[in-house]
Order: C-alpha cells, then structure tokens, then sequence
C-alpha cells in the first residue's frame, strides 16, 4: 500500500507542483502586465489634465477681453475698481466651464493682480527667471496656496509668461492655472488595487507632489520605496521587498520632465487567481489520493486478504493446530493457493493423529509388556511372605523396608490407570525415600513441603520419582558429600507445580533440556523424556518439565499440570 501511494502521490506532485509553478508565473507577469496598464491610462489621465490646463492658458491668452484689460496703463487699472472686477468676471466666467480648476491667479504687469478663488499665491524670483527663459512656454510646479480661511491647499499649477501677441517683445502677465491635488489623486484613487497598495508622484527631487496619504506631501520619497530600477527606463515594473512584504512596483515618467507616477500593489493581492490555482492543485491532489486509497483498500480486500487469511492459518499450523481449513471461493492463483493449502492441512492433520495413534498405542504397549513381566499377585505375596518372616526373626528394619518396597509397586501400578492423585504421589515418594534413607544413611537429606489444596488434584503418575531419582544418582551422589533434596508442590494459578531441588554437582542446562527431546547412549535421559512426554501427552506443550541448572550449583526442575479437582 505505501509503494502504490508513492507511486501515484509523487507524479502527481511534480505535475502539480510544475502546473502551479508555471500557471502562477504566468498569472503574475499577465497581472503585473494589466496593472502597469492601469497605471500607464492613470498617467495618460494625468497628463490630460496638464495638457488641459496648457490649453486653458492658451485660451486665456488667446481671449482679446481678458488680454485687453492687461493692456490697459498703469495708472487707468490703478484708479478704477471696476477694471479690476472685470478682469475678474472674464476669468470667473472661464472657470465656470472648468471645474477642475481650483482657482487662477494673474500677476498683471500693470497692477492687474488677482486670484479667482482670493487665494494667496506665491511666484519666486527664481520661478519667473524661469518663465523668462521659456520665453512663453509653459511651466508645472508642485506649490501650496492659502485660502482666504487660512487653510492651504495643495495645488499643481502651470505657470506661463503672457506676452503682447501684437507686440511679442512686450511681456504683459504671468497667470498660475492652480487644479487642486485632490483632484489629481482621485484620478488613481479610483483604479487602486487591494487596500495596502500606494500611489505617489513625485518631482525631479524626490518630493511627493501627490499622494492618497495628504501627511507625505512635501516630504521626500523614503528610502525604502526608492530603487534604482525606476530610473533605469521611462516605464516599467519590478518585485520589491518593502516591510518585509513583496510588492510590484510600477513607475511611468509624466509629461511634466522629472516627473514620476508609482505605485505599489502587495504581490498577494494580485495574486488571488494563484490561490486558487493552488487549492484546486491541493484538492485535486488529495481527491486523487483519497480515490488511490480507495482503489487499494479494494485491491486488498479483493486479493490481499485471501492471503493474509492464509498466512493467518499458517499460524495455527506453527502452533501445531492441523484441523483448519480455508473457505475458498473463485478459481484463481490465489484460490488455488488455498485450496493447496487445505490439502496440506487435511494431510498434516491425518499424518500427525496417526503418529500420536501409534505412540500411543506404543506405550501402551510397553507397559502392558511391562505388567505381563510383573505378576503384581505373586509379587505382592511374595513381599507379604518376606515381610513376616522379618517380622518373625526380629529384622524390624529389614520388614519396613519390603513393606515400602510393597507399598511402592503397589501405588506404581495403580491398578493399571495412568492417572492419580497428589496424596498418593507423594505415599509413593515416601516409600521410596524410606528405602533410599536406609541407603544412603547421612548422606541425603529430604525435605517435603505440599500445600493441602493440592492433595486432591489429578495428575499423572510417577513424576515426582524418577525425578527425585535423578536428583539422588546425578547430583548429590555424583558430588561425593552430603547434599539435600527438597520436593515443593503447590499451586499457581490454574496449574500444579512440583518444584524438585538440590545442591548437588549441577549440569549444563543446554544438555539436560536436550535430554527431553531425544534419549542418548545407555538409556540416559530416558526416566525425564517420558515423563515429560506423558504429561505433554495428556495435557499439551505448554506443560512439561524445565530445568535450571549450573555446574557445582545444584539443578532445579519444575514441572507443571493442569489442576483439576474433578478427576
């Protein structure tokens, strides 16, 4: 499932990834195209209004009314008021047709001096050598005006030189057409793009003329906005870092020579169209994925499973459980591979019950063989004669120990039943122990320790024995000095526990475990395996003999039944 995810998720994030890419670029240059666009028709715009108030003053110095009463003498203008008003009334009646025109001021050379709007109005020395060098021509200023409220105004005003056109040696006036900056900053205010981006003009020395926040008029241009890239060509546009932030940066040279239109518009809110560029990528790449995981969960439960259901199965074959089958269905490889499987597993069940059949049936064997050989009747009175001709010649000892030794094959043979119980194992023991004390006098001790709630359970016979025998010949005997056997049969949880000790010569733990699974050389080995094969036998393999052991540290073997009240 991870290599088919892989498999489909890495095309389709390179295919994305290169689509959104390229699509984003594309989106950017065609928006940053529209937008310097936009600015360049909001220039246009604004050189239209400087052409217009050029034309204005061309009107005005073309008028013969308004050019008559600058003609007039010194000393006529001076002493009539009513020259004055009319001169007036004939700019009045002009800036009536022209509503962007904020107010116009006439310096007449022969006392003529008004402003249409009784604004105060400021030409510098400087200024009007200019005007006498232009010798006529026009001229844009950046200037503030003050009202007759004393407030100011921020104006662009074109200046020119107004000359006797019968007599052009003759300079008669210069006017100051002022329009308002307000109504030059409505012309972009209305095209702006987003809320953060920004419009500035700005003069031949970086001041801004002109700008949506009235607090940067007059101010120079910040550093942080100025880039060489916008002196390097008439009209352009670039991506730049401002705040942290990236901006397109568009920049187109007015009519007016030094003067410069910019504007400033954050990359991410032209840049919606790339947003939605990426969510449809993102979606499409997770629809896609989600269907991928569909088709795979499908591809799993349709063949996958199967499989998994086999190797499962397998599992109960490792645990030597053979009666298991498949429910196949379908008729392909993995159909087949089932129904193989079954055969196999039918087969290994009937080979393995027959191999138990026979062990069985061999043990059986054997011990019959071994009951035909011993005639409990003539054994039993055989010992019984002994016994009392002991007891008749005074051999007290001698009598005990042919009545352990009778009472030993008698609780052996039980009748012929494999099973008995704890109490009798533990009688059987005791005999043993009395004809092993009498044996080895001092040299082995023997400690019984068994819980009561025990006595009773079911067990198989003739455990505790053949282990405490081993315990005798391969530990305290081979060690040479006296040593102590303790026998513990207790409970734990749902099993019996015999806990047979010693601190005898101890062996490799390694080799003693092996000794359960196959008998070697002279038998050896031989009284451990069956036991533990007969309690594996009955009760399975999580039951069985373990040993602990170590060289000169005594062995320890413990081994577990089922407890079971009910036998």
């Amino acid at each position: 499932m991870t290599i088919s995810v892989f498999i489909v998720i890495i095309p389709l994030l390179i295919v994305g990834g290169l689509s959104y890419i390229k699509s984003t670029s594309i989106i950017k240059e065609r928006v940053s195209q529209s937008n310097f666009n936009t600015v360049k028709q909001i220039a246009n715009n604004i050189n239209f209004v400087f052409t217009d108030l050029q034309n204005s003053s061309v009107y005005l110095w073309q008028n013969k009314e308004f050019m008559g009463y600058l003609k007039l003498p010194e000393n006529e203008v001076l002493n009539s008021e009513n020259k004055l008003l009319s001169a007036q009334n004939s700019v009045n009646n002009f800036i009536v047709f022209k509503s962007n025109i904020y107010s116009i001021y006439v310096k007449g050379f022969n006392g003529l001096v008004f402003d249409s709007a009784s604004a105060e109005n400021t030409i510098t020395g400087k200024q009007e050598g200019q005007l006498y060098a232009l010798r006529g021509e026009s001229m844009l200023i950046s200037d503030m005006v003050k009202n007759y409220d004393n407030s100011r105004t921020a104006v662009i005003s074109l200046l020119r030189l107004l000359k006797d056109l019968d007599d052009l040696s003759s300079n008669l006036a210069i006017i100051k057409l002022n329009i308002s900056e307000e109504e030059i900053s409505k012309i972009y205010q209305s095209k702006m793009l987003g809320t953060k981006g920004d419009y500035f003009i700005i003069d031949e020395n970086e001041t801004i003329i002109s700008a949506m926040d009235k607090q940067k008029l007059g101010t120079k241009l910040d550093t942080k906005y100025n880039n060489p890239k916008m002196y390097s060509a008439q009209s352009g546009y670039f991506n730049s870092v401002i705040d942290k932030h990236n901006f397109l940066v568009t920049y187109i040279n007015l009519s007016r020579p030094g003067w410069k239109l910019i504007n400033l518009v954050p990359l991410d809110q032209l840049s919606d169209d790339t947003k939605i560029i990426r969510s449809i990528t993102v979606y499409g790449v997770l629809i896609s994925l989600a269907l991928c995981l569909l088709l795979i969960l499908f591809f799993s439960l349709k063949v996958l499973s199967p499989l998994k259901q086999i190797r499962r199965y397998m599992k109960y074959i490792e645990n030597e459980n053979f009666n298991v089958s498949i429910n196949v269905k379908g008729n392909d490889e993995i159909s087949l591979l089932g129904k193989s499987f079954n055969k196999m597993s039918k087969k290994l069940n009937e080979l393995i019950n027959e191999v138990y059949t026979v062990q069985i049936k061999q043990k059986e064997a054997e011990l019959k063989a071994l009951q035909a050989q011993i005639n409990p009747h003539f054994l039993y009175n055989t010992l019984d004669t002994i016994y009392w001709m002991c007891r008749m010649e005074n051999a007290v000892e001698s009598s005990y120990l042919i009545q352990a030794l009778s009472r030993l094959f008698r609780l052996s043979l039980n009748s012929g039943n494999e099973f008995t119980t704890v109490r009798h194992e533990i009688d059987h023991l005791d005999n043993y122990i009395t004809i092993q004390e009498k044996r080895f006098e001092e040299l082995i001790r023997f400690k019984i320790n068994v819980s009561d709630e025990v006595l009773g359970c079911k067990v198989v016979k003739l455990v505790l024995q053949p282990l405490v025998e081993n315990a005798i010949y391969h530990g305290i005997e081979k060690k040479g000095s006296q040593g102590t056997i303790s026998v513990s049969v207790l409970r734990e949880g749902n099993d019996v526990v015999y806990i047979i000790q010693d601190d005898g010569a101890g062996a490799d733990e390694e080799e003693l475990t092996k000794l359960l699974e196959k008998v070697e050389k002279n038998n050896r080995g031989f009284g451990i395996k069956n036991v533990n094969d007969r309690i594996k036998l009955y009760f399975g393999n999580e039951y069985g003999i373990k040993f602990s052991s170590s060289y000169e540290n005594g062995t320890t073997v413990t081994v577990r039944q089922p407890f079971d009240l009910n036998g």
